[in-house]
């Protein structure tokens, strides 16, 4: 029953792919009908352009890809119309077929077989090293021989040829004929004349000849009054097979027009692959060789020679390559190149347009396979017309070296520094007046020649600039270097600091007094103290006893003068202006919630407490919840701010500890407080009554009715508070404890940010007090990493028993 099963199965699997080939093999054959039946005429511009757009997507060219096309159906006179429609398009088409998405977006596969493309023969438009590869991958340029210009005179007439022979003169007449299959041309009452074979030259003169049986005035003289002129010219070229094989990128039979050369074959062929030779290559017509084309003597030297046009039947045979070397460096245009075998170094040059301006060119370095390894061979300048190049060949031209014969260089404090050309005989005051001589800024007393012999031996020689140096000879690649003063003098500045706008360091200036320095600061802040100015100065009395020498000055407040007008300020100079005593600037705290007067109140005295803000605002509401009130701190004191870096710095030893991160990221602190204890009788000014600091702020809440529950519980939620109700009333309501609960470690936070903990004495636990606004959380436990899995415990539990079954049989016996 199972067999049948699967026989019918596949039976029906080979039917469907059965079915789908005969489908496709329909959808094909109903694609070559296709073909034969369309008409460029009845499509509409954007059709047109949609296929323009695809040609280019593939990587081809209208040329290449209607070639492609006439070989797989495509009539001459459908791709000659095409070609015609896409080249008046103008690119506004291209970009309104872009912006709508007509149906020609949605018939890729239509395109692909009205061109004849499959996808397997596009083309990357990648960059080839290879010289000449990438001029067939060009997509902008066209080798399509253009048909609206003069048969040329080597045109050999054939069959298909369409001819215009047109008489003026003392008689007047046109003839339109179409060489036959015969190859020869009817005219009514002349007859048959053969032309097929002849070049367009030899037939014009037969058709003359034929001519003058009807039209004697054809041999008259040019001055004759009966002179009949005649012109015959080609109309309509046909067509002709040529056959590309070897290595091109898209071999096959082409229908060709009949002006085509062998690059025009080529062309529509996509050109030689990477492997194809570009200098060999051969047209074989009735199995002879008739023509041998060098593309690289075309595109050097516009040759033509072995470009020779192509005839019906002809065969185009692109061989392998021979010889390619690969040229780098110093050339105008490196890459690989096709080399025949005769040709040289030289030659190679040619092709690559030669030396750049910076290039060795003394000798070459050719890196060359010799058997079963390489071996180095330089190549001199000499040499170049008669080394030979072998396959494989991989060329280097190197740069030349950076150093100068006739260098000398000159930097610092003159008007123009930089290189100069060294000469015999050169002196450093000649070198100095070709640098426009030095700046007012130049250090005079000393300047430096760093004279170089190689890269690791040097010497320098000093000068003065207050001397004459016209005997101080210069030599090759010395350089000079001009100090200037600021250089060789320490940066000397001035600081300012204290009760000035902007305390900061300032470059010092002979003749400062203290009210030039305060005017550079900004001014005087608010609560300076004019009178309370210390200046910090440095000592070089040569003993260890003092750092430095302190002075205390007065200042101006109004900075117009004071008595210390006698008073110079020196280099690395300290001011500091100091307060006024006691001086203070207004802090600020919040009273929120509850309260008479929320708001903001200014800190009247520095021992001013909670219960004086509460006063301030008037006392509290009758809604007050006095229990559950705290009180908000900044964390922003400098002590605070030394307090985390001592925190932080146990913690990298302390690993169980709270990390840098976790400490720099808490801003404020909840500070719990009893403010019944605040408001009791007493309370002013006790333990309880804290000190308020700039930025408290204190929460006075609503009365609050529920407790929170979170954590490992079953339900977490908000219970009612009722008074009276232990820790395990809110937890039942919530669900109880969940299996992952951690009783022991249970707590409670109240309102007032004050935390509970569930303490244990031996085996009983005793769970902290729940007020109104409390939050219950329940921890989880923590996982036991070392806890032991099922088949573990089986396992020890099997071996348990057959040690205790090994142990009976032992003592029984």
């Amino acid at each position: 029953m199972k067999n049948k099963i699967i026989g019918k199965k596949l039976l029906k699997s080979i039917l469907m792919v059965f079915i789908m080939f005969a489908s496709f093999t329909n959808y094909a054959q109903g694609t070559q009908q296709q073909l034969s039946k369309i008409e460029v005429d009845s499509l509409s511009d954007e059709q047109v352009a949609g296929y323009r757009d695809k040609i280019k997507e593939e990587g081809y060219t209208v040329a290449q890809a209607l070639a492609i096309a006439k070989t797989r159906g495509m009539s001459e006179i459908q791709a000659q119309k095409l070609q015609t429609r896409i080249r008046n398009l103008g690119t506004s088409t291209s970009n309104q077929i872009k912006s709508r998405d007509t149906s020609v977006n949605t018939s890729t596969s239509e395109n692909q077989l009205f061109f004849g493309l499959t996808g397997q023969e596009s083309k990357k438009t990648k960059k080839s090293l290879l010289f000449g590869y990438d001029f067939f991958n060009n997509p902008n340029i066209s080798f399509t021989p253009n048909l609206n210009v003069a048969t040329p005179e080597n045109y050999v007439i054939g069959n298909g040829d369409v001819l215009s022979i047109d008489l003026w003169g003392a008689a007047e007449a046109n003839y339109e004929k179409k060489v036959n299959r015969q190859g020869a041309i009817n005219i009514q009452g002349v007859g048959y004349i053969q032309l097929v074979g002849l070049p367009i030259k030899a037939a014009k003169s037969k058709i003359k000849n034929y001519l003058k049986r009807i039209y004697a005035g054809i041999g008259a003289s040019a001055n004759s009054y009966n002179k009949v002129h005649i012109a015959v010219s080609i109309k309509e070229v046909r067509n002709v097979q040529v056959s590309i094989v070897g290595e091109v990128k898209v071999p096959g039979s082409y229908s060709l027009s009949g002006f085509s050369t062998i690059l025009n074959a080529l062309y529509a062929a996509g050109g030689p692959t990477e492997n194809g030779t570009f200098r060999n290559i051969r047209l074989f017509r009735g199995g002879e060789k008739v023509a041998d084309f060098d593309f690289y003597d075309f595109l050097i030297n516009g040759s033509e020679a072995g470009n020779i046009t192509v005839q019906d039947q002809d065969v185009i045979i692109v061989k392998p390559y021979a010889k390619i070397v690969t040229i780098k460096g110093a050339v105008k245009r490196p890459g690989l190149y096709e080399m025949k075998a005769s040709e040289t170094v030289s030659d190679l040059l040619t092709y690559c347009s030669g030396f750049t301006s910076e290039a060795y060119k003394q000798n070459v370095v050719i890196e060359r396979i010799n058997g079963i390894q390489k071996e180095i061979v330089e190549i001199p300048f000499k040499a170049f017309t008669e080394e030979k190049l072998k396959d494989g060949d991989f060329i280097t031209i190197n740069k030349v070296s950076n150093q100068f014969l006739n260098k000398v260089s000159i930097a610092g404090a003159v008007f123009q520094p930089g290189n100069y050309e060294y000469e015999e005989n050169l002196s450093l005051e000649t070198l100095l007046v070709k640098s426009e001589g030095v700046t007012k800024e130049a250090f005079l007393d000393r300047g430096i020649i760093v004279r170089s012999y190689d890269t690791t031996t040097k010497e320098t020689v000093s000068f003065s600039l207050r001397n004459n140096n016209e005997n101080l000879l210069l030599k090759a690649n010395d350089s000079v270097y001009v100090f200037s003063k600021e250089e060789l003098k320490e940066k000397e500045f001035i600081t300012i600091n204290g009760a000035v706008n902007k305390g900061a360091k300032f470059p010092y200036m002979q003749g400062m007094q203290i009210e030039d320095l305060i005017a550079l600061g900004g001014g005087l802040k608010d609560g300076a103290d004019a009178t309370m100015i210390d200046v910090s100065r440095r000592l070089k009395d040569g003993r260890f006893e003092t750092i430095s020498k302190n002075f205390d000055l007065k200042a101006s407040g109004s900075l117009q003068g004071s008595d210390n007008n006698n008073f110079m300020l020196m280099p690395f100079d300290i001011v500091s202006v100091r307060y006024l005593k006691g001086y203070t600037e207004q802090k600020t705290v919040f009273i929120k919630g509850e309260a008479n007067f929320e708001g903001e109140y200014s800190i009247g005295a520095k021992n001013e407490r909670i219960s004086d803000l509460i006063a301030q605002a008037g006392g509290l509401t009758k809604y007050a919840y006095v229990e559950g009130a705290f009180l908000t701190r900044k964390n922003n004191k400098v002590e605070d701010l030394k307090q985390q870096e001592m925190i932080a710095d146990f913690s990298k030893k302390d690993t169980s500890s709270v990390t840098e991160d976790e400490i720099k990221q808490k801003k404020t602190f909840k500070i719990g407080i009893d403010l019944n204890e605040i408001l009791a009788k007493g309370g002013k000014g006790s333990k309880y009554d804290l000190i308020l600091e700039e930025g408290d702020e204190l929460f006075i809440p609503s009365e609050r009715q529920t407790v929170k529950v979170e954590g490992e519980v079953l339900s977490p939620s908000l219970v009612r508070y009722e008074k009276g109700k232990s820790f395990k009333h809110y937890i039942e309501n919530s669900g109880g404890f969940s299996a992952n609960a951690k009783k022991s470690r249970a707590y409670v936070i109240h309102a007032n940010g004050d935390i509970k903990t569930t303490k244990r004495f031996l085996f009983f636990k005793s769970y902290p007090t729940v007020k109104p606004g409390s939050v219950i959380l329940i921890p989880n436990k923590p996982e036991n990493k070392n806890k032991m899995s099922t088949q573990q415990v089986i396992a020890i539990t099997t071996g348990l028993a057959t040690l205790g079954v090994l142990v009976k049989s032992l003592t029984d016996k």
